[in-house]
């Protein structure tokens, strides 16, 4: 079986360009995406990269044929930017590629649980629950029409959408080290009580529900899942436990959340969104205030999911890499 993994110069896609590699032989699992330098290092492990952009339907065309799978990885997953930006990468890239997705051929759609968030308490939300009136960034708006995109596709072939919750583990470049930078830039703020409790996605589990859904793609046809670590945790808890284990202060200031949610709003409309991100943005402060957790039982009953890393364990994994290994993005410097 051919391979083709989208976005395998990042975190979650070049996580499962190894973990499909391993049972599946390097010479069978490709790899797509934009970053010249880290495709040269994937290149020099002996990985097969095709550096393209996924919005050109020329590379798509010519270069993503011929595989009977293909992860769709690749997405833009920041929380700010233009409509016009988070569309083409995240719409028209997908759509580009379910042109060369054909009869028998399968595709499993990497999308996001960041649907679901609307600024209120949500606790075992389910796949199938209502979604937003509207959309707290473009990153969800585009990720959700690309899922529709997904399912819509000719009915010959396979298609799956997961829906992960925050990935992290060893190799993650975006969700703790963002956190830990903040908190060393003396900008970490504990926003409300304290009290919010959440669920993640360990890269772990990731891969392990992916391989689910090779092994049993005629029951995750059609289908959409949420995959998580199956455990709920104390967000801040965890936050000054990372903190800790690197060798910071857990003392964090507390900022009540309307306030810290109008000085988000303030940075926002002064900040263009063809520019850098603001210093701080409503969603950012929401998701570290409200609490939310998804029902991971859809995938557990159809196709035998049980996670095979827990919270605890995903968080001590990167503290260990974040120590020893850990290099910042030459934005970060």
């Amino acid at each position: 079986m051919k391979i083709l993994i989208t976005g395998a110069t990042g975190f979650a896609g070049g996580y499962l360009l190894r973990y499909l590699s391993d049972n599946y032989g390097i010479e069978n699992v490709h790899g797509t995406g934009r970053s010249h330098s880290k495709a040269a290092k994937l290149s020099d492990e002996g990985f097969t990269i095709k550096v393209g952009d996924l919005v050109d339907p020329e590379f798509v065309n010519s270069q993503l044929t011929s595989y009977d799978l293909v992860v769709h990885c690749a997405a833009k997953s920041s929380v700010w930017g233009s409509y016009d930006s988070f569309y083409k990468a995240n719409v028209v890239a997908t759509k580009n590629l379910l042109e060369v997705i054909n009869s028998e051929q399968q595709l499993i759609y990497i999308s996001t649980a960041n649907i679901y968030f609307n600024f209120q308490n949500r606790r075992s939300v389910c796949e199938g629950d209502i979604l937003p009136d509207s959309f707290n960034n473009h990153y969800a708006a585009t990720k959700y029409k690309a899922e529709q995109l997904v399912l819509a596709h000719q009915k010959e072939a396979f298609v799956t959408v997961l829906r992960p919750r925050a990935i992290l583990g060893v190799g993650d470049t975006v969700v703790f080290p963002r956190l830990l930078r903040a908190h060393k830039e003396g900008r970490l703020r504990m926003i409300g009580n304290g009290e919010n409790e959440i669920d993640f996605t360990s890269i772990k589990n990731l891969c392990y529900a992916v391989e689910l859904c090779i092994e049993k793609k005629e029951i995750a046809n059609r289908q959409i899942y949420n995959v998580t670590n199956g455990d709920i945790i104390n967000l801040w808890d965890e936050i000054k436990s990372v903190l800790s284990a690197v060798g910071l202060s857990t003392e964090l200031k507390l900022v009540p959340y309307f306030l810290a949610y109008l000085i988000a709003k303030f940075h926002e409309l002064k900040t263009s969104e063809n520019s850098h991100e603001p210093a701080m943005t409503c969603y950012g402060v929401g998701v570290l205030n409200y609490s939310i957790s998804l029902n991971i039982d859809k995938i557990s009953n159809e196709l035998g999911y049980k996670p095979v890393e827990s919270s605890k364990q995903t968080l001590e994994d990167f503290v260990s890499w974040y120590k020893t290994d850990y290099k910042p993005n030459i934005e970060e410097l």
